[in-house]
């Protein structure tokens, strides 16, 4: 008889993780946009609070976490390892590891082959996280929303404002870590090392993933959007209720303006959603950071940093300054042309 005492204790903390993430997404996702709120979703994160390591019993503590860490699949995962603390690891790791244990002397005891494959498939069917959403979508476009939600969960880096300074002079700054991020690396280690768990039986668990249709959430590519193929990516869009033909005519005066360098209305088009495009190019702004997020604003009621970093090709963004930016000539000018548009449509 297999034991699952420990197995279940790991699903369990495993279910509380998966449904942590998905809140973050649900609370931090735009349907309209496709993508997540930064902002929002900075909340979410900060939300769960730091791990608490410092209470942690350090047995067995890898050397080195990220030589330890045999991330064999998960490359684009390596960026974020130098950033966690090996002592932040310890409770978490404890448990996953009695967890393989258990897993693998169930392996021996278990007779026959297909009494491991249905072992195996039993896993994965608990471990699949995939139909979370409750709504049909296609896998390429899944995994990169996976890919873009796990992504800021583990870079806790990205929320600036947290960072946490000790005092004196020699000391540098300390990044808090988040109970979130480290509960999420652990658990792409232990599948890492479920999966190597199952070679030694001649049974691959991503064959059999594949198989079943479950998602195990193992990515093989580096986490790099690729901004040459929109139709296998989905790129992050602008939305607004204007109409094409007010959005070129705002598009020309930007350009005989000399802030938008490139006037070509496909292009413009399909960075609010209105046309596809198979290879799309960026849009390139030649004002200031705060004109452009005042402008984005004014088109779309709301100017969400990701957007613009991605469309614009840039990694500056500034947040809009509404009130200023509705006193400048700039806003009376566009406002004229969405008044006048509207009329002659109307």
């Amino acid at each position: 008889m297999i034991h699952r005492k420990l197995t279940n204790q790991y699903l369990k903390n495993f279910d509380s993780l998966s449904e942590a993430i998905y809140l973050c997404w649900y609370n931090s996702y735009c349907s309209k946009t496709n993508q997540l709120d930064e902002e929002k979703l900075r909340t979410q994160i900060r939300s769960y609070g730091f791990y608490p390591f410092k209470n942690a019993t350090k047995k067995e503590l890898p050397l080195s976490f990220r030589a330890k860490l045999k991330f064999k699949s998960l490359t684009w995962l390596n960026d974020f390892t130098d950033s966690i603390a090996e002592d932040s690891l310890c409770e978490s790791t404890e448990l996953y590891r009695r967890t393989i244990i258990e897993i693998e002397n169930n392996l021996l005891i278990l007779k026959s082959r297909e009494e491991r494959i249905a072992y195996a498939k039993m896993l994965i069917h608990y471990l699949d996280k995939s139909n979370i959403h409750n709504h049909e979508i296609e896998e390429s476009k899944l995994n990169y929303r996976l890919k873009e939600l796990f992504r800021y969960v583990l870079d806790h880096n990205f929320i600036a404002e947290d960072n946490v300074t000790c005092r004196g002079e020699e000391c540098e700054k300390i990044y808090p870590i988040y109970d979130l991020s480290v509960r999420l690396i652990n658990h792409f280690d232990f599948v890492e090392r479920l999966i190597s768990a199952f070679i030694f039986f001649d049974i691959s668990l991503e064959y059999l993933a594949k198989q079943t249709n479950c998602n195990l959430f193992i990515f093989n590519d580096s986490y790099e959007i690729d901004k040459t193929d929109s139709e296998s990516i989905l790129l992050p869009k602008f939305y607004t209720t204007l109409t094409d033909e007010c959005l070129i005519k705002i598009m020309h005066h930007l350009s005989n303006k000399s802030k938008l360098l490139n006037s070509n209305s496909a292009v413009w088009l399909f960075w609010f959603d209105r046309k596809p495009l198979k290879t799309p190019e960026f849009l390139d702004w030649n004002g200031s950071t705060t004109l452009l997020s005042n402008v984005i604003q004014h088109l779309c009621g709301e100017c969400i940093a990701c957007t613009v970093k991605t469309a614009f090709n840039t990694t500056a963004f500034v947040k809009p300054t509404k009130n200023k930016y509705e006193q400048s000539r700039m806003y009376k000018e566009i406002e004229q042309i969405i008044t006048i548009t509207m009329k002659k449509n109307s």
